[in-house]
């Protein structure tokens, strides 16, 4: 077990650190859904990247990024959803979030991201504006 000393030590992550995250990719007509499950943190973060990556290649005109399932984020985590809307202004493409259990929206709250990134309770409701 690693004490809390180590645990603030930015060295990386080492190879052996098992990722608790899930992430589900769907096409629909409108858009690309990726819904995440579990913890997005520094250990993880990568997966998500690769993820969204992959989901840009498909070339929505929407990527929707739904929090319902995720229990936690750190600040790598808060990073990857700030990139991920830059680069969808940056190609002209929407980029949103369904909200997260509260412990997830309470940190978007407190980080003011909020008021930076276009979110919603459902998938439907960000695809309603187009």
């Amino acid at each position: 077990m690693r004490d809390t000393a180590s645990k603030l030590d930015p060295t990386p992550v080492p190879p052996n650190v098992h990722s608790h995250l899930r992430v589900e990719i769907r096409s629909e007509p409108r858009a690309t859904v990726l819904a995440v499950s579990g913890e997005l943190d520094l250990a993880s973060s990568p997966a998500l990247e690769e993820a969204l990556e992959r989901a840009r290649e498909s070339d929505p005109a929407t990527l929707i990024l739904d929090l319902r399932e995720l229990v936690f984020i750190d600040s790598t985590g808060l990073s990857v959803l700030v990139k991920a809307d830059q680069r969808a202004r940056e190609t002209g493409k929407r980029f949103g979030l369904v909200n997260g259990p509260s412990q997830v929206q309470r940190l978007l709250v407190l980080t003011g991201l909020t008021g930076r990134l276009t979110m919603a309770d459902t998938p439907e409701e960000l695809l309603s504006g187009d």
